[in-house]
């Protein structure tokens, strides 16, 4: 039985397409969610656009260097409503993809290929 291809967003631009602050917290995580986990909080994002670059994560494993993935979002809205997107995300077409684009609107995140 051949293996499932994975496919993977290390690194990513986050924009908010509300009208309101967000607070946004990047979830990494190296072979799986449970190893080499880190998460990145970023507090009032501006609405209207506001921008956020998650930038590529790495940890040392033996004897290489290797990238974390982005595994989860999680957004809160200024009146307390939620959203959060978990890997394995849509749209996504490198194995490996860098600078991929999420944007938070009012009713979720969506995950969209920036080259297209």
């Amino acid at each position: 039985m051949p293996l499932k291809e994975k496919f993977y967003v290390h690194s990513a631009h986050l924009y908010n397409r509300t009208s309101h602050p967000i607070d946004l917290k990047i979830h990494y995580c190296g072979e799986n969610q449970h190893h080499e986990h880190e998460m990145i909080r970023m507090n009032k994002l501006e609405g209207n656009g506001g921008h956020y670059f998650a930038e590529t994560r790495s940890y040392a494993d033996a004897h290489t260097i290797t990238d974390r993935h982005i595994y989860k979002i999680q957004v809160e809205l200024i009146d307390g409503k939620s959203f959060e997107i978990k890997w394995p995300y849509q749209g996504l077409i490198e194995h490996h993809e860098k600078e991929w684009q999420f944007d938070v609107e009012e009713d979720g995140i969506k995950s969209i290929n920036p080259r297209v």
